[in-house]
């Protein structure tokens, strides 16, 4: 194991909620003579189809790990069963999935890279899906952090999230309330807004299901007090991911008109997560390992080697955060990868790096070179 692997957590009081979470999914699981409501019966539904179809099951293993007839199976897949005998299967369903999730063998088919920044926010993401409360995580930009929460849209350890990235349309109520009622197939063209609420809320109500708002610092005040709503009325956990001026907004500060609704969300927050909080301290570490480098760069298939200046030159431009961070390291990492093939060379090193750096640049100017690069190159982009 590698040191950086052995590390003791910068935060040991977070690591330990983080791995309780892990384990506790008591706050999602349903007593077997639950009554379910249409809503419910259809979001497991939903759920149990994707959760087969993720694990490349079929109905005859499923009927036997739940100890149901294939009759069964299919008749609750295609909604042939009806009132309490039908519940009892739904909830046994339910609760399958639930403890499949706490084992954690759902097998994932997207690929994404497990960094230090990803591990926090999916530990942060475990908390918010047991206590099916309101959590929040920020930090700048071009971390991994929206990577990260598309590795888990629909990922039952989760609470099967759905995810509302945030761009200047969504950034009042409505518009937003549309966005969330267009994932669950509500139509809503013509509706008011206190009917696509209303049906969100009726579609949601008890399901369980995580919201996750990213860049949520771009709404307005009355937007924040609408998700606000759509917890209290559902039951739904959420999780809310932005830059660190999402902070100052939910309550942590005053801000103009801000303060008086988000006092009140901030009151519904059981756990918030500075991403750079283990950069600062009595015992400050790197916001990225080289473990955390190398990862990265295997999963990039690279078909030539690194040396380890070239990692050491990496960590420290990702760890660099106003300048692009990660994503500029890894915009640099594929150009130099295209100036060592066209040399001959068969191993990256810092010198390839230093030659390209001058060449990229920080933020969404790094972001959309490296949607170029990666056009160009077929080298798939991991942050």
């Amino acid at each position: 194991m590698s040191k950086e692997r052995s590390e003791t957590p910068h935060d040991p009081v977070f690591a330990d909620l983080s791995a309780d979470g892990r384990i506790a999914r008591s706050a999602r699981m349903m007593d077997a003579d639950t009554r379910l409501q249409e809503n419910q019966r259809v979001d497991i539904l939903e759920r149990f189809r994707k959760f087969i179809d993720d694990r490349g099951m079929s109905r005859g293993d499923i009927a036997r790990e739940l100890g149901f007839k294939l009759q069964t199976v299919n008749d609750l897949l295609n909604r042939k069963l009806i009132g309490p005998a039908a519940d009892a299967h739904l909830v046994a369903a339910h609760n399958y999935m639930e403890l499949s999730a706490k084992r954690g063998n759902l097998l994932r088919k997207k690929t994404y890279v497990e960094h230090s920044v990803a591990r926090e926010i999916l530990q942060v993401a475990g908390i918010v899906a047991e206590t099916c409360k309101i959590g929040v995580v920020y930090g700048p930009a071009r971390i991994g952090k929206s990577i990260t929460l598309d590795a888990i849209v629909g990922d039952a350890r989760f609470g099967s999230p759905v995810l509302i990235r945030i761009n200047e349309s969504l950034v009042r109520p409505f518009p937003l309330c549309r966005a969330i009622a267009r994932h669950f197939d509500l139509r809503v063209k013509k509706a008011k807004f206190d009917d696509v609420f209303h049906r969100i809320v009726n579609r949601l109500a008890g399901t369980m299901r995580m919201l996750i708002f990213d860049e949520v610092e771009r709404v307005n005040y009355s937007a924040l007090e609408m998700i606000r709503d759509l917890h209290d009325q559902t039951g739904c956990p959420v999780l809310l991911c932005g830059k660190p001026l999402i902070y100052e907004r939910l309550g942590c500060r005053q801000v103009g008109d801000f303060s008086e609704v988000t006092d009140q969300l901030a009151a519904r927050i059981v756990i918030r997560r500075d991403l750079t909080e283990r950069t600062r301290g009595k015992n400050p570490q790197p916001l990225f390992t080289k473990d955390d480098i190398r990862k990265i760069i295997d999963a990039s298939s690279l078909q030539l080697k690194v040396s380890p200046d070239a990692i050491k030159w990496l960590q420290i431009r990702a760890c660099t955060l106003g300048s692009g961070g990660l994503g500029r390291a890894m915009v640099c990492l594929y150009l130099a990868v295209r100036v060592a093939f066209a040399r001959g060379a068969e191993t990256l090193t810092s010198e390839h790096l230093d030659g390209v750096e001058h060449l990229t640049m920080g933020h969404d100017d790094a972001d959309r070179l490296a949607d170029a690069v990666t056009e160009s190159t077929k080298i798939r982009r991991l942050a």
